[in-house]
């Protein structure tokens, strides 16, 4: 029983040694070997774009301030309104500055009074004393109170100028071309040039610039890899701007930054584009 189980057992071991050389044959057999296409890798310049925060600004934004203390009367603007320079924005209350005018040349008037009395005075001395009938002290008296009239005059007329300029100062103008900005004071409000808050803001927008900054690392990076600060401006490439829905304005920016670059911002780089 022995013998028989010991032949069977080895039957079984040759079989299966067949079943798996016949089957490592069949897949030899099946087998397919495919040939990949291969990819030759070469060396190419890569743009690298790197981005900035930046502002948007006009070619100027200046801040309207009266010049004159008053209660506003007129607003002759209205928000976002394209204005021209000379134009008329505000009126401040022109009723006390009116009065200042009228009172001022009533002075003036006064005082050319005085001068021509005086004058006369003095050349009605200047005869009695060429008759020896007055002193050098009457003479000279007589001199200078016709010197005090005359400045007199002078002062009145100052004061004259000063009070027209302050009746101009009540019609606010428009100092250049641009758009008017916001307007937070309306009519009745107090204003003075002592405010903190401008009247309102007029921006000349014919030409926007980009401003934006590079770190000082950054900054001093370029200067290392180009040698010196203007060379490294000079190879900076142009810039193109992002807009707020993710499009390219479709010019770039080109330098419009030669005449700043030794002022002391410049030494970090910061950098201004015009967007034409």
């Amino acid at each position: 029983m022995k013998k028989i189980h010991l032949y069977v057992a080895l039957l079984w071991v040759f079989v299966g040694l067949a079943g798996c050389r016949q089957s490592a044959q069949s897949d030899t057999a099946g087998s397919v070997v495919s040939e990949e296409a291969l990819l030759t890798i070469t060396r190419q310049d890569v743009a690298i774009e790197e981005t900035y925060s930046a502002a948007i600004r006009g070619r100027q934004d200046i801040a309207i301030m009266p010049q004159v203390s008053g209660t506003l009367t007129e607003l002759r603007v209205v928000e976002g309104e394209r204005v021209k320079k000379g134009q008329v924005l505000f009126v401040v209350d022109q009723v006390p500055f009116r009065a200042q005018v009228e009172t001022s040349e009533a002075n003036v008037k006064v005082a050319e009074a005085g001068v021509a009395t005086a004058r006369l005075v003095y050349e009605s001395k200047q005869q009695l004393f060429a008759e020896e009938v007055i002193s050098q002290f009457d003479l000279q008296t007589a001199e200078n109170n016709y010197l005090s009239a005359q400045a007199g005059l002078a002062q009145a007329n100052a004061a004259l100028v000063i009070a027209r300029n302050n009746l101009n100062y009540t019609e606010v103008k428009s100092p250049s071309d641009g758009v008017v900005g916001t307007l937070p004071f309306r009519i009745g409000a107090l204003v003075s040039p002592q405010m903190l808050q401008p009247l309102t803001t007029v921006s000349d927008n014919a030409v926007m610039y980009v401003y934006f900054s590079m770190t000082e690392n950054q900054w001093l990076s370029l200067v290392r890899r180009y040698g010196s600060k203007e060379e490294a401006l000079r190879q900076m490439p142009a810039v193109a701007l992002l807009l707020n829905d993710g499009s390219r304005y479709e010019r770039e920016g080109e330098d419009r930054d030669r005449e700043r670059r030794d002022r002391p911002a410049d030494r970090y780089g910061e950098r201004t584009r015009s967007l034409r």
